[in-house]
């Protein structure tokens, strides 16, 4: 116990210096910029006059300003009051020991974070910015049927073949049966022996599915109506809601920029996260449909479609009365907002600049979509954005409530098929997200 209290004492006054250095020399900078200079001994000034003395408020105390570590001194009290009989002018101040938490953030923590912070927006620009110099523009002869001699033909985009499959079909009950022998064998896979929670297991069944999607899409992109959408993971959602308060607070620059973005945002910007099966291409450049999960009080999911050329995102909720229209204000505002600042930041070019704007998007959740029972809202979440990524309706008979269980194992099947290893799938971009202002 001894030795923990001395290497507290000892990383303590170690921050401590850190911080005087780095408060010293920012006044000293502070002193030159405004002609500011001081007597001291064996040197003359002209002007004598001390610098001013930062006022505290009564019975407060300044941690790590000029006042931190000593007791207040005769000179603080101005140049007419007479000093104490007691002190000397060779005497050094009282020492004073301050004890700092070891998750409170310093000023060169601040410093570090905001380094790696820009470090990390300028390299996806710099992404950005070469894949737009790279686009290819087809030459005239390629884009008219037909031109004098040239053969050149016309560059026919892939025939839609869209859906691609069924994701209602029948479920396979050799592979069930084969799953179900599977996790006989694994009993580490369990909530309590494992060791998480139902929400947490909750949460990888919902990522490892995006991914079943990201891999088919990846394979197959004419499947889907559309080749410019991506799959996201329920860490984009969560991150985002729950580092708004850190985007919001701060006061914008002239320009409306000079925010923070939750880490990691440019990552989700450019495609390289989710890491599995990445997609590598960038909102608005390449990407228009956005497609996520979003947790709301660990209880309850819904999906979220973003459209980035409407502004506009779509919420599917297959339970409505498990979000108050206040509560989903609030879940959805951090989105409203932090996309349409993430378009403005990272646009790499005058044309993409004035192509966005930071007025938030509008959001809808419409009510005409088939419900599910409770404990299922999962499911359907994952059914609603796959069915509307592949161009289907929302079918009432796919979608009855007494069809929780077959999507539930249909999906558990296909996961298990598709992914290999899907027992040890884990979300790890987390990780890399927080490495944004992590040293």
């Amino acid at each position: 116990m001894f030795k923990d209290i001395v290497d507290a004492m000892r990383e303590g006054f170690g921050t401590c210096l850190k911080e005087i250095k780095y408060l010293s020399e920012r006044v000293e900078a502070v002193e030159k910029k405004f002609g500011i200079t001081t007597k001291q001994k064996g040197t003359s000034a002209q002007n004598t006059t001390p610098p001013p003395k930062p006022t505290l408020e009564p019975e407060s105390e300044s941690v790590n300003g000029t006042n931190a570590g000593r007791k207040s001194l005769p000179e603080d009290k101005g140049p007419n009051v007479p000093a104490d009989a007691s002190s000397s002018k060779d005497k050094a101040p009282e020492p004073s020991l301050v004890l700092l938490e070891k998750n409170q953030s310093t000023v060169s923590d601040l410093q570090k974070e905001d380094a790696r912070y820009v470090e990390k927006r300028d390299a996806a620009l710099a992404l950005c910015r070469a894949k737009s110099d790279r686009t290819r523009k087809h030459a005239a002869s390629q884009q008219s049927p037909y031109k004098a001699n040239n053969t050149a033909k016309v560059i026919i985009p892939n025939k839609k073949l869209y859906p691609g499959y069924n994701p209602f079909a029948p479920i396979d009950k050799k592979k069930l049966k084969g799953l179900a022998d599977w996790l006989k064998t694994c009993p580490q896979l369990t909530n309590k022996s494992s060791g998480k929670s139902s929400e947490d297991i909750s949460r990888l069944h919902i990522d490892a599915w995006f991914s079943v999607l990201r891999k088919r899409y990846d394979a197959n992109p004419q499947h889907f109506k559309s080749e410019r959408m991506c799959f996201l993971d329920h860490l984009f959602s969560q991150q985002w809601r729950f580092n708004y308060k850190d985007f919001k607070d701060p006061e914008p620059d002239q320009n409306g920029l000079g925010r923070r973005l939750p880490g990691g945002a440019w990552n989700y910007y450019t495609g390289t996260t989710p890491s599995f099966f990445q997609s590598n291409k960038v909102w608005g450049m390449d990407i228009d449909d956005v497609y996520a999960p979003v947790n709301y009080n660990d209880t309850h999911w819904i999906a979220m479609w973003i459209s980035i050329p409407k502004r506009h995102i779509v919420v599917r909720d297959s339970i409505y009365s498990s979000i108050s229209p206040e509560d989903l204000d609030v879940v959805m505002e951090p989105f409203l907002y932090m996309v349409p600042y993430l378009l403005v930041e990272c646009a790499s070019s005058d044309e993409q600049h004035a192509q966005y704007s930071l007025e938030p998007f509008t959001y809808e959740r419409p009510t005409n979509i088939p419900s599910a029972r409770a404990g299922d809202c999962g499911v359907y979440t994952l059914k609603y954005i796959e069915c509307h990524a592949l161009g289907i309706e929302f079918s009432k008979k796919d979608f009855a409530k007494s069809n929780g269980k077959t999507m539930r194992d249909k999906m558990a099947v296909d996961i298990f098929q598709e992914l290999s290893d899907a027992h040890e799938f884990e979300n790890k971009d987390n990780d890399a997200n927080r490495g944004a202002y992590d040293g």
